[in-house]
Protein backbone atom coordinates (compact mmCIF):
# COMPACT_ATOMS: atom_id res chain seq x y z
CA UNK A 1 0.00 0.00 0.00
CA UNK A 2 1.36 3.36 -0.96
CA UNK A 3 1.80 5.89 1.79
CA UNK A 4 0.85 9.45 0.97
CA UNK A 5 2.92 12.20 2.44
CA UNK A 6 1.57 15.64 3.13
CA UNK A 7 3.34 18.71 1.99
CA UNK A 8 3.67 21.50 4.57
CA UNK A 9 0.98 23.55 2.87
CA UNK A 10 -1.41 20.55 2.74
CA UNK A 11 -0.61 19.76 6.37
CA UNK A 12 -1.52 23.33 7.38
CA UNK A 13 -4.72 23.15 5.33
CA UNK A 14 -5.69 19.86 6.98
CA UNK A 15 -4.98 21.32 10.41
CA UNK A 16 -7.27 24.26 9.65
CA UNK A 17 -10.02 22.03 8.26
CA UNK A 18 -10.02 19.34 10.95
CA UNK A 19 -8.88 21.49 13.87
CA UNK A 20 -12.20 23.34 13.94
CA UNK A 21 -14.10 20.34 15.26
CA UNK A 22 -12.06 20.45 18.47
CA UNK A 23 -12.99 24.11 18.93
CA UNK A 24 -16.64 23.20 19.32
CA UNK A 25 -16.24 22.32 23.00
CA UNK A 26 -14.60 25.58 23.98
CA UNK A 27 -16.81 27.90 26.04
CA UNK A 28 -18.44 30.80 24.28
CA UNK A 29 -19.88 34.07 25.52
CA UNK A 30 -23.62 33.48 25.78
CA UNK A 31 -26.25 35.96 26.79
CA UNK A 32 -30.00 35.58 26.81
CA UNK A 33 -31.96 37.21 24.01
CA UNK A 34 -33.21 40.68 24.64
CA UNK A 35 -36.83 40.76 25.82
CA UNK A 36 -37.76 43.29 23.15
CA UNK A 37 -37.69 40.50 20.57
CA UNK A 38 -40.59 38.62 22.07
CA UNK A 39 -44.23 39.48 22.53
CA UNK A 40 -45.25 38.42 26.03
CA UNK A 41 -48.81 37.57 25.01
CA UNK A 42 -49.83 34.04 24.10
CA UNK A 43 -50.44 33.58 20.39
CA UNK A 44 -54.05 32.46 20.81
CA UNK A 45 -54.89 34.80 23.69
CA UNK A 46 -58.38 36.11 23.06
CA UNK A 47 -60.99 37.39 25.46
CA UNK A 48 -63.45 34.56 26.13
CA UNK A 49 -67.08 35.26 25.41
CA UNK A 50 -69.39 34.77 28.38
CA UNK A 51 -71.52 31.63 28.33
CA UNK A 52 -75.14 32.26 27.39
CA UNK A 53 -77.67 32.23 30.23
CA UNK A 54 -80.69 29.94 30.05
CA UNK A 55 -83.07 32.89 29.85
CA UNK A 56 -81.09 34.25 26.86
CA UNK A 57 -81.41 30.91 25.09
CA UNK A 58 -85.12 30.63 25.91
CA UNK A 59 -85.82 34.06 24.40
CA UNK A 60 -84.93 32.75 20.94
CA UNK A 61 -87.29 29.74 21.06
CA UNK A 62 -90.74 30.36 19.58
CA UNK A 63 -93.77 29.67 21.80
CA UNK A 64 -95.30 27.09 19.45
CA UNK A 65 -92.14 24.96 19.72
CA UNK A 66 -92.32 24.98 23.52
CA UNK A 67 -95.97 23.87 23.46
CA UNK A 68 -95.30 21.16 20.86
CA UNK A 69 -92.30 19.72 22.70
CA UNK A 70 -94.21 19.80 26.00
CA UNK A 71 -97.06 17.84 24.40
CA UNK A 72 -94.64 15.26 22.97
CA UNK A 73 -92.97 14.76 26.35
CA UNK A 74 -96.38 14.36 28.04
CA UNK A 75 -97.50 11.82 25.42
CA UNK A 76 -94.29 9.83 25.79
CA UNK A 77 -94.58 9.85 29.58
CA UNK A 78 -98.24 8.70 29.31
CA UNK A 79 -97.31 5.89 26.96
CA UNK A 80 -94.51 4.67 29.21
CA UNK A 81 -96.68 4.89 32.33
CA UNK A 82 -99.55 3.08 30.57
CA UNK A 83 -97.22 0.32 29.44
CA UNK A 84 -95.81 -0.03 32.93
CA UNK A 85 -99.28 -0.26 34.49
CA UNK A 86 -100.45 -2.82 31.89
CA UNK A 87 -98.01 -5.41 33.25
Amino acid sequence: MEQMTLSPSRRLEARRAYGRSADVFEPVAWRPPSPARFDSRVANDVAPEPDPILSDMADGVPAWLTITLGGLVAALAGALLGGALQI
